[in-house]
C-alpha cells in the first residue's frame, strides 16, 4: 500500500466522492498484519486496566491477536531483563519505566520507532504525536538521541494527606503547588496528628532498600541549593557528590520523620505503607500521582474524598522536587514482528484511546487530554500536574545512565541500615558515594577518551523540542 500522507491529503481536501477510497486505504493499513499474534510483556498495574481494556478493539479492527503477560512491578524489571537477554524475541513488546530506559537502550535491546512514526503506511493519519507534552514525550522516550519508547503513563511522587484529620485539628489543609507545603510545614503537620493512644501515626512512608530511588530522591532534590543544581548525585566530571551537605540534611530530615511513622516500618514497602493509610493508620502517606485513583480515591475505599494530594515538601532553600515518572510502550529489537507491534503502539497510544483510559485512571500524557472536561473531572489530583509536567518535571532527576539500577540498590541499601539505626547518616552517604564511585569506575567513565552520557538534567532544554522533531 503506497498512500502516502499527501495523497491523503489531498483525497481529504477534495470531492467527497474519493472518501470510500480513504476508508478502504485506513481499512487496509489496519489489516496489514491480519492473522499476527503479539506478545505484552506488562506491568501490573491496577491505573492501566482501562488502556488494556481496549485491547480487543484492536484485535477486531485488525485480526492481530495480542496476549499480554502481566508481573508485579517488583519483579518487572529481572523478568524483562531475562527476556531481552535471552535474544529469544518472546515478548514483542513491554511496558518500559523511565528509570530503565538507558539501561535497555544502552544494551541494544530496544528497536527505534522514529522510522515508524513517519511511516504513513503505519502510522494513522491523525496520531498527531505533536498531542503529547514535549517533556513527557522525549522524557520518556529518548536515550542517546534516539526514540525508544512511547509513553502511555507520566506522574510524580508526591505526599497524600488525610485533610478530614487536619480539618479537625483546626489546621489548615494546604494546596498543591500554593508554596505553603514546606518540609517544616509537614514536620509541624505529622506532629501534630500523631496519636500513639489511638494507634495513629503522622506518617508512614516505605524504608525497605528497594524503594530509596523513588521514595528518598525527591527530598535529596528539595534540599539542594539551587546554585548546586545538577549535582546531587555526580559533578560534570562524573565524580559522584551523593555525599554532600545538602544531601545529609535531607537525610536527616527523612530519617526524622521516623518520630512520627509505625515503630514496625523497617522493610515496609510501597504495599505495607499504602496499607496502613488506608486502614486508618497514618495520618500521611507517599504515594505516586498514578495511583491515587485507585489506592486512595477507588470507589469502595473508606478513605475516598477524605484526602488531599501535595506534592513532595519545599526544601528549606526554597526548592520544588521536579521528580518525574513515566511509563511507555517499547518494541523488542528481536521481534519478529515489529511493524505490527508498531501499528499496536500507535492504536493504544492514539489520543481517543488515552483519552477513554485516563478518564477510566490511567495518568495523562497528552495536552488533548489534560485539557479534557472528563478527565479534569475523573481525576482532579491528575488535571493540576498539567502546568508541572510542561515546565518543572526533570526526566533525569533519577540521572538517566545504565547503572541506575544499581545506584538504587546501593542507596537503599544503606539508607534502609541507617533507618534501622544501624549507621548514622553520615555513614550512610559515605557508604552510598564510595560504592556509587566504584558502579561508575567499572562503567568506564573514569577511563582516558570515555563517551559518557551527556547530563541532559543540566539544561532541560533538550526534552522541549516537539515530538515530531525527532527522527
Amino acid at each position: 500500500m503506497n498512500l502516502t500522507r499527501r495523497k491523503m491529503g489531498l483525497l481529504l481536501g477534495s470531492s467527497l466522492l474519493f472518501t470510500p477510497a480513504l476508508v478502504r486505504a485506513e481499512a487496509a493499513r489496519m489489516k496489514a498484519f491480519e492473522g499476527t499474534t503479539l506478545n505484552l510483556l506488562a506491568v501490573q498495574f491496577g491505573s492501566h486496566a482501562a488502556l488494556w481494556s481496549q485491547v480487543p478493539e484492536f484485535e477486531a479492527a485488525t485480526g492481530i491477536k495480542v496476549n499480554i503477560e502481566y508481573a508485579p512491578f517488583e519483579n518487572t524489571r529481572e523478568k524483562t531483563l531475562l527476556d531481552m537477554s535471552s535474544k529469544t524475541g518472546r515478548f514483542d513488546l513491554f511496558t518500559v519505566d523511565i528509570m530503565w530506559l538507558a539501561e535497555y537502550a544502552a544494551a541494544g535491546y530496544l528497536e527505534p520507532v522514529a522510522k515508524f512514526i513517519a511511516d504513513p503506511d503505519l502510522t494513522s493519519e491523525d496520531y498527531d504525536v505533536n498531542d503529547f507534552i514535549p517533556r513527557v514525550f522525549s522524557g520518556t522516550g529518548v536515550y542517546n538521541d534516539t526514540m525508544y519508547n512511547v509513553p502511555f503513563d507520566c506522574g510524580t511522587v508526591g505526599t497524600m494527606f488525610r485533610a478530614d484529620w487536619m480539618a479537625a485539628a483546626g489546621i489548615a489543609v494546604p494546596k498543591r503547588f500554593d508554596g505553603s507545603f514546606t518540609t517544616a510545614r509537614m514536620t509541624e503537620i505529622c506532629a501534630a496528628l500523631t496519636d500513639p493512644a489511638k494507634g495513629q501515626a503522622g506518617y508512614v512512608t516505605g524504608p525497605q532498600r528497594w524503594f530509596w530511588g523513588w521514595m528518598f530522591t525527591p527530598l535529596m532534590y528539595a534540599f539542594q541549593d539551587p546554585a548546586k543544581a545538577g549535582n546531587e548525585f555526580v559533578n560534570e566530571a562524573w565524580e559522584v557528590t551523593i555525599n554532600n551537605e545538602d544531601n545529609l540534611a535531607a537525610l536527616e530530615f527523612y530519617l526524622g520523620l521516623k518520630q512520627f511513622t509505625p515503630k514496625d516500618d523497617l522493610n515496609y514497602g510501597y504495599a505495607e505503607q499504602l496499607a496502613v493509610y488506608q486502614q486508618g493508620k497514618a495520618a500521611g502517606s507517599i504515594t505516586y500521582t498514578g495511583f491515587i485513583g485507585e489506592h486512595y480515591e477507588g470507589a469502595d475505599l473508606p478513605i475516598k474524598g477524605r484526602n488531599v494530594a501535595l506534592h513532595n515538601p519545599i526544601g528549606p532553600k526554597g526548592r520544588t522536587d521536579p521528580f518525574f515518572g513515566a511509563w511507555g510502550l517499547s518494541i523488542s529489537v528481536d521481534s519478529k514482528n515489529k511493524e505490527a507491534a508498531w501499528l499496536f503502539v500507535q492504536w493504544i497510544t492514539h489520543k481517543e484511546r488515552l483519552r477513554k483510559a485516563c478518564i477510566g485512571g490511567n495518568p495523562a500524557v497528552r495536552h488533548s487530554t489534560f485539557q479534557d472536561p472528563e478527565y479534569q473531572a475523573a481525576q482532579p489530583w491528575g488535571a493540576d500536574l498539567y502546568d508541572y509536567m510542561v515546565r518543572t518535571a526533570n526526566p533525569d532527576e533519577r540521572i538517566r545512565v545504565p547503572e541506575w539500577a544499581e545506584i538504587s540498590e546501593i542507596m537503599g541499601l544503606h539508607g534502609n541500615r541507617a533507618w534501622g539505626g544501624e549507621i548514622t547518616a553520615e555513614q550512610a552517604l559515605a557508604a552510598m558515594q564510595s560504592e556509587m564511585t566504584a558502579a561508575f569506575k567499572r562503567g568506564g567513565y573514569y577511563r582516558n577518551g570515555a563517551q559518557n552520557p551527556r547530563q541532559l538534567w543540566r539544561d532541560l532544554a533538550y526534552y522541549d523540542r516537539n515530538p515530531a522533531d525527532w527522527s
